[in-house]
């Protein structure tokens, strides 16, 4: 049997994504949502919401969609795989993120215009998945 590794989740964009590209050009973007988590406590009878912040990844045409369309505020459903990486910080301490790499994004409510993004300036590019955020 094999191993699934696989997420969906909605949420908020909690800010602008972000469009980079690696050195040989391929585009990636990033963003975070919120999702929320309501419920009631059997014990209070009251009302509790718990938000947890997930970084989202997306890779190729899709991003450079995303970026044109995307913004703080709107509501995404992501479909893919989580992601366990580490860097290292220019302080030098090395940390690990947890992300989902997203084989697709919904586009969720009202449909905005589309906005160009802004291209990033030509020294902003990395290599293949050691895109630093």
């Amino acid at each position: 049997m094999s191993d699934v590794n696989r997420v969906i989740l909605t949420g908020r964009l909690t800010s602008d994504p972000d469009l980079r590209y690696t050195q040989s050009g391929r585009p990636m973007l990033r963003f975070d949502i919120a999702v929320n988590r309501r419920w009631i406590n059997p014990e209070t009878g009251q009302a509790e919401e718990e938000v947890t912040f997930v970084p989202v990844v997306v890779w190729g045409k899709q991003a450079e969609t995303c970026a044109a369309y995307l913004r703080k505020g709107r509501q995404v459903a992501v479909d893919g795989r989580l992601r366990v990486r580490s860097f290292e910080t220019q302080n030098g301490d090395r940390r690990r993120v947890t992300e989902v790499v997203a084989q697709s994004v919904h586009f969720l409510g009202p449909k905005p215009e589309a906005v160009e993004p802004e291209p990033p300036a030509p020294e902003e590019t990395y290599p293949e998945e050691e895109v630093p955020f």
